[in-house]
């Protein structure tokens, strides 16, 4: 790795507290300043003191249920206040919390919540006009661990009232809170699921706090207002847009669904500072007849992780007048480890995930573990506080995702530029070898986007007869244009080297997406095989 430049203060150190757990950020909040606004729920406000009150007689209602230190709950529910009470009352008892996204069909509930085992089941009776009450029926057959079922919205058979369960609270002695270990889990996060079957990945109270508080001092504004529409099983729902403004001793504003015309008329409405979203979520927002006149004078921080940003949408998000900024992580590391500088430019915020967090450890190597110099790939290891424990029940695949020394595995093929922004190239497992070289299905990637007609680009390999595999492109051409495979294909001689041309080339309406809204890359290995 190159020098880095000496870092910057910080923002928000000194502000930013210290914490074992995620409920600390709460209490700190709410004895300086009990008053000031959490939460913005539709316009239903609460504020740090009205929170801390509703927090602790949720957890003293936990506590009366049976639920203790250690007890995994599982959640189905949206962003909604409901979600951020439940969430801070299992830390205060040292309950683990297992979030399940409300798209997920009813395989994918009973695989995580079979998996995960959860005492207590809170769930939403309703939400899109789907109705929760056979899958909930289905979950607690397929796992009798499940004690309990509260619904948090409407009715469900065989469920208490949200209400009742939280009037138990006067009938349990003490706060409800627990004897907890920092080192404990706190929430068991699932995989988007690219390769198999999704892993739990377990992590600590203190890792978890830790990475609000790293995160937190970085983007630190004195009046953050966030918008938390990310789902709350996914680290980004979570944490980065919920419990990091929250460290901030900031607010947020829940929206149960993306929409891109919502998103557009909450950032008016709330006075939205901090927006945080994956880039195909901006792409939509933009392309509302609304962004071209919406009042977002109010933004002074946009940024996106989990897929690269086109240049052209970087432009468009630089005229709010907002800073901008990439970021890199993953659920397995919990905190974002890189960060763009925050003058950095178009090309450099389109093409890198910015340096490395000068705070923690991260470097690049080679399969036998050797680092690389600046320019050549190599895979992103990661070792902080902030790592996950391990996942759930799967000793040896825990055992595969670190490096005897400690590192966590990513599984990210990047380059050091000279200037120390870096640039991801690629999976390691999705990297192919066509005609014995290495093709890293990100650059291909990268070099189709240049063309003015596309608008979002997938490459995955499909098998030849000759060259053993070469490079299949699915392509989303941009509203209007008339793009052609053939365009695409002169387009891409001209840019790469002639084995990483794709040889199949596809335009298709829009490209699968898995729950946590990453390209679901495994369907398209399914469509060329």
């Amino acid at each position: 790795m190159p020098d880095l430049p000496a870092a910057a203060p910080l923002p928000g150190e000194g502000v930013v507290p210290a914490a074992d757990r995620v409920v600390d950020f709460l209490d700190h909040w709410a004895a300086q300043q009990p008053g000031a606004l959490l939460e913005d729920f539709g316009g239903a406000r609460r504020t740090y003191g009205e929170a801390a009150a509703d927090v602790a007689r949720c957890a003293a209602a936990l506590r009366a249920s049976g639920v203790g230190p250690g007890d995994r709950v599982a959640v189905l529910t949206t962003p909604r206040p409901e979600f951020l009470t439940l969430f801070l009352a299992m830390s205060r008892i040292g309950a683990v919390w297992i979030g399940l996204n409300p798209r997920y069909t009813r395989d994918e509930l009973l695989h995580v919540v079979t998996d995960s085992g959860p005492v207590l089941l809170a769930s939403l009776a309703e939400h899109a006009g789907r109705s929760y009450a056979d899958d909930v029926a289905a979950l607690r057959t397929a796992a009798p661990s499940i004690r309990e079922v509260v619904a948090l919205t409407g009715e469900l058979p065989g469920a208490v009232p949200l209400n009742d369960f939280l009037s138990r609270a006067e009938n349990s002695a003490g706060d409800g809170t627990g004897a907890v270990s920092p080192d404990d889990p706190a929430l068991i996060i699932y995989t988007s699921g690219t390769t198999g079957r999704p892993k739990g990945a377990v992590i600590s109270h203190r890792a978890f706090a830790e990475g609000c508080r790293l995160q937190g001092t970085r983007q630190y504004h004195s009046l953050a207002v966030a918008l938390a529409n990310l789902p709350v099983n996914h680290v980004g729902g979570v944490m980065d847009v919920v419990s990091v403004p929250l460290a901030m001793g900031g607010a947020v504003c829940f929206m149960e669904d993306f929409d891109p015309a919502g998103v557009l008329a909450a950032i008016e409405r709330a006075g939205i500072t901090l927006w945080g979203q994956i880039p195909t979520m901006f792409q939509l927002v933009a392309a509302r007849p609304e962004f071209a006149t919406a009042d977002l004078s109010s933004l002074t921080h946009i940024g996106w992780g989990g897929a690269p940003m086109p240049r052209d949408m970087v432009a468009r998000l630089r005229a709010t007048g907002a800073r901008l900024s990439t970021v890199y992580g993953l659920t397995e590391s919990c905190v974002s480890v890189a960060y763009n500088d925050p003058d950095a430019d178009d090309e450099t915020l389109a093409s890198t995930i910015g340096r490395p967090d000068p705070r923690l450890e991260l470097r690049l190597v080679d399969p036998a573990g050797t680092p690389v110099p600046a320019g050549t790939p190599g895979e992103i290891q990661l070792r902080n506080p902030c790592v996950m424990s391990g996942y759930l029940g799967l000793p040896e695949a825990t055992a595969e995702a670190f490096t005897e020394d400690g590192f966590l595995r990513t599984g990210d093929l990047a380059v050091v530029r000279p200037d120390g922004n870096i640039t991801l190239v690629g999976r390691l497992k999705e990297m192919f070898k066509s005609g014995g070289y290495n093709v890293y299905p990100r650059e291909i990637e990268v070099a189709l986007e240049e063309h003015p007609d596309v608008a979002a680009v997938a490459v995955v390999p499909m098998p030849h007869p000759v060259y053993h595999e070469v490079g299949a492109a699915f392509v989303v051409a941009r509203p209007g244009s008339a793009l052609t495979p053939e365009a695409l294909t002169e387009h891409a001689r001209a840019h790469l080297a002639n084995y990483k041309v794709p040889k199949r080339i596809e335009i298709i309406a829009e490209l699968p997406l898995l729950p946590a809204g990453k390209v679901d890359k495994s369907a398209l290995r399914a469509r060329v095989r």
